[in-house]
């Protein structure tokens, strides 16, 4: 920090400015920033920057006894020294009143977890405010835990603003602060001087004292669960620590997970609904697109359907705003020769590499390799190379060119690379200057834009036939997430789905706004064939960058676990993983179900124990594993 030591005179300035203008210009920075006749202290960074000066300059004027630079503490703002005005608490609707209630029940006197469903608008983010300041009030602190990024900002600012006067007390944790940032955060929390804690999945470990509340919102989120050792769950974490601290923990999604809701239908959570949009808003009106009827003549139909586009035109007349969603990033998802049939592939993973127009570059999204993008074919030197498949960066290309008078802006993993692109583009589509915005799932829940009616769907089907148990209950999930981003306003909302699979469950469902359905026919076909939530599974990983000796590897813990293992244990085969190389390394898979998995990762433990795999092998054991790619 610096600070001058005494005023400066103008006959001193003038003769400073004459003969050293940077000491000069540091002189006149710090007087301007001073309040009245206190002087005013500034980080130094902050002064040489506003004054255009060097430290050789401020050294000087130390040298002559000017100014005075000491050590201090300065915490930096994740916030970006943003202003929130105080926001009063809203109503409740009746049903918003009834389940509150029932909330501060469990809070004065908890004994299980709270599952809270209800749709998309109804006003869940209220409950989870109004509860925390329920335990402020009895003297203690809360944890907020979001899905990474992609809601963070917006709950800040409403944590922010509702709690204004205690700004110093709210602290956030997530992966996109600095290193510096985070470690404000944290010794904030740690000392005591944080009473409610903002943050993605290792928030859950924050130190707060005296908990009171925990909420995980959007608790069906798959990045609660973390994929690098140590491997949790945060939302089962959340149950745990409220278990250990004898606090509420309240449970929050419009689409809940099945194990989750498998809970609370058995009576391990409470289950309390809200049904009902807030001011009586109507759910919007889902109509699904089928491709295959859009195909003319055996043509690959256009991206965007005539019906979707012609109530995007609509939108446009009316001022109103747009949302379009497609969970795949890039220009093209593969490039191809047609001559010789030449893929570009990743050299590190057995996937294609997606073409970046931007930057025309081939990327891999497993590990990052790039490489140029060829003119012609790299193996038969034809020119007639084809690009396939289609993202976000071609969307957009698409969408501009097709209604010229939007603004149309793009919200993927390429473009919100700067750590406030997120918040400002959310800003410019919050006041009206951005008419159609685009996206990947970090669109896809948790925004309010009374303006947004139209929300479209690019292509319901990207991840709805992955090798995955869970993949319709994440394309339900994803569907009813980004449906509940229309109609938030006093305009009813509507929502366009494309789809080569119309008839799916999980789309019909969705379309029908229908969580229980749905849940009822995916629990029956998951305990029908002793899938979670009936039995626990483990997911068994050997990796080595020799094919030969993963699979070997893998093969042999299999014999073992056969010769140990009990019969109602069911022990899948050894196979290649479905994405079979990643980062180098290939991959094998062994899945366990089992109904007893503690019994099950002893003897496990006992067998690996026993067992030597070769130097380059490793591996890795997932319980409850969320990723079986």
């Amino acid at each position: 920090m610096a600070r001058l030591t005494r005023p400066v005179d103008a006959a001193l300035l003038a003769e400073l400015e004459r003969r050293a203008p940077k000491q000069a210009a540091i002189v006149e920075t710090l007087q301007e920033a001073a309040e009245g006749e206190k002087l005013a202290t500034l980080p130094v960074t902050t002064l040489l920057k506003n004054a255009g000066a060097d430290r050789a300059a401020l050294a000087a004027l130390a040298h002559k006894g000017l100014v005075a630079t000491e050590n201090a503490v300065v915490p930096r703002d994740p916030n970006a020294g943003e202003t929130f005005v105080a926001a009063a608490p809203h109503v409740l609707n009746e049903e918003q009143a009834a389940v509150f209630e029932a909330v501060c029940a469990a809070i004065d006197h908890p004994e299980k977890p709270i599952l809270l469903h209800g749709v998309t608008g109804s006003g869940k983010t209220e409950i989870y405010l109004q509860g925390i300041q329920r335990v402020l009030d009895r003297g203690q602190s809360a944890i907020m835990l979001v899905p990474e990024i992609a809601l963070t900002p917006q709950t800040v600012d409403r944590f922010k603003s509702r709690f204004a006067a205690m700004q110093q007390e709210v602290a956030v944790l997530h992966s996109h602060l600095s290193e510096g940032e985070r470690h404000d955060e944290w010794h904030k929390i740690h000392k005591g001087q944080a009473r409610i804690v903002i943050g993605a999945r290792s928030a859950i470990f924050a130190p707060l004292e005296r908990l009171g509340l925990i909420v995980v919102d959007e608790e069906h989120e798959n990045s609660y669960k973390q994929e690098d050792a140590p491997r949790y769950h945060a939302r089962d974490l959340a149950v745990l620590r409220g278990s250990f601290e004898h606090c509420a923990v309240l449970l929050g999604s419009a689409t809940p997970s099945l194990e989750s809701y498998h809970n609370a239908a058995t009576g391990k959570y409470q289950l309390l609904r809200m049904a009902l949009r807030v001011d009586d808003r109507k759910l919007p009106l889902i109509r699904v697109i089928d491709l295959r009827r859009e195909a003319h003549g055996g043509e690959t139909p256009s991206l965007l359907s005539e019906p979707l586009r012609q109530a995007i035109d609509a939108r446009l007349v009316r001022k109103e705003q747009t949302i379009l969603f497609l969970n795949r990033r890039g220009f093209s998802t593969s490039l191809s020769c047609p001559a010789c049939g030449y893929v570009a592939e990743c050299p590190n993973c057995s996937v294609a590499l997606t073409f970046h127009r931007a930057e025309n570059r081939l990327i891999c999204h497993i590990c990052g390799h790039t490489a140029v993008a060829p003119n012609r074919c790299p193996e038969c030197s034809q020119q007639g190379i084809k690009y396939a498949g289609f993202g976000t960066e071609r969307v957009e290309e698409i969408v501009a060119k097709l209604f010229p008078q939007a603004v149309v802006r793009r919200m993927d993993a390429d473009t919100m690379t700067r750590k406030e692109a997120y918040r400002e583009t959310l800003t410019a589509f919050r006041t009206g200057k951005i008419d159609i915005l685009l996206g990947t799932q970090m669109i896809a829940k948790g925004l309010h834009f009374p303006n947004v009616t139209l929300v479209g769907i690019i292509n319901a089907d990207t991840g709805l036939h992955m090798p995955d148990f869970r993949a319709g209950e994440r394309t339900f999930q994803l569907l009813t997430q980004v449906a509940g981003r229309a109609g938030r306003g006093d305009v009813e909302g509507e929502v366009f789905v494309q789809s080569f699979t119309p008839h799916h469950p999980a789309i019909q469902f969705a379309r029908h706004h229908d969580y229980e359905g749905f849940a009822e026919q995916e629990i029956e076909w998951r305990q029908r064939w002793e899938y979670p939530p009936f039995r626990k599974m483990v997911l068994i990983t050997a990796r080595s960058a020799h094919q030969e000796r993963g699979s070997f590897s893998l093969e042999t813990l299999h014999r073992r676990l056969k010769e140990v293992l009990p019969p109602d244990t069911v022990l899948g085969d050894p196979a290649p993983a479905p994405l079979e190389k990643s980062h180098g390394s290939f991959r094998f898979h062994l899945i366990v179900r089992t109904g007893a998995v503690q019994r099950f990762t002893r003897v496990l433990a006992e067998v690996l124990a026993k067992l030597s795999f070769p130097d380059d092998v490793t591996v890795t054991v997932d319980v409850d594993p969320y990723q079986l790619l």
